[in-house]
């Protein structure tokens, strides 16, 4: 793409592809919850993505996972979480629906294409509801990306802690690792 050329938003470009092409990543670690739950990877994986839809595939984990997560303790981490994949969502969607273009006096701008029609006022310019983007955002919304990857990990981990503890019951056995809860983050801005 033009803009994204060496000399104009090359780095954004690059953090850019990686928060499209990462998203399904994040689906995927949330998908290991759910087999962990089910200790099949089979199902799970036919459930979540055999439909389009990344709000479908959200939602069908939260009603897969409740009971479980709920008596393992974990429903509050994994409501959480399941809200921080939403935002994730929504920033990867603004950007796969959107017009990029690059000044230099702006830097990089984007025109979400889903947000125009919105307006009841007549579209005069493709460049209306424009919103700039820099480098800083974005790494930080790549972080962000990363930090919901890690809560996922800790819930799958925690989860099979979890159930394994319960299945053994206090029959002695090798210690149960868990991946550590990640710190809290707050959710960065779609938008400059």
């Amino acid at each position: 793409m033009p803009c994204f050329k060496s000399g104009e938003a090359f780095d954004e470009g690059v953090i850019l592809g990686r928060l499209l092409a990462g998203y399904g990543e994040l689906e995927l670690q949330m998908c290991s919850c759910l087999i962990a739950a089910e200790g099949t990877l089979d199902r799970p994986i036919k459930v979540i993505f055999g439909k389009t839809g990344a709000e479908r595939r959200i939602k069908i984990v939260e009603r897969a996972l409740k009971t479980d997560f709920t008596n393992a303790g974990l429903l509050p981490d994994l409501m959480q979480a399941l809200t921080d994949l939403n935002w994730c969502r929504k920033i990867r969607n603004q950007y796969s629906h959107c017009h990029w273009y690059w000044t230099t006096r702006e830097g990089l701008c984007f025109v979400n294409l889903q947000e125009l029609p919105k307006h009841t006022a007549m579209i005069m310019s493709l460049t209306t509801n424009m919103h700039s983007i820099d480098v800083p955002l974005l790494t930080a919304q790549e972080d962000y990306f990363w930090y919901v990857k890690e809560c996922f990990m800790y819930l799958e981990s925690a989860y099979r802690a979890w159930d394994q503890a319960r299945s053994r019951g206090s029959a002695p056995g090798p210690p149960i690792h868990i991946y550590p809860k990640p710190a809290a983050k707050t959710p960065p801005p779609k938008h400059n």
